[in-house]
């Protein structure tokens, strides 16, 4: 699974999700901070990378655009802010489900 995670994603947990073999990028290392949710979506989609973000309201009314458009992007993945010990325990339980799954055009949510 290939993961681009929101600026306000904390960058701790690309290390720790990477350490359970995802491959994750942050807006920090592709030096896209401070870029609109518009372009933040598209870098994601160009990239193949599903993208993680705690803006849900946001990214469901971008997401819905997108579809009305023909637009596809990688997957979203939404969850709520959280500390990053209960952020991964989530995501851990998210990978066991969706590991092998096709993201493209879903919209998913990081669930307890």
């Amino acid at each position: 699974m290939r993961l681009y995670l929101d600026e306000h994603v904390p960058v701790s947990v690309a290390p720790a999700l990477a350490a359970h073999g995802v491959d994750c990028l942050t807006t920090l290392q592709a030096h896209n901070l401070g870029l609109s949710d518009e372009d933040q979506l598209a870098f994601a989609a160009e990239n193949g990378r599903a993208f993680v973000t705690f803006n849900r309201k946001d990214f469901i009314s971008l997401a819905r655009q997108w579809q009305d458009q023909g637009r596809s992007h990688a997957g979203l993945i939404l969850s709520r802010e959280l500390p990053v010990p209960e952020l991964l325990r989530r995501f851990r339980r998210f990978l066991q489900r969706h590991q092998s799954d096709d993201l493209t055009n879903q919209v998913l949510w990081l669930t307890q």
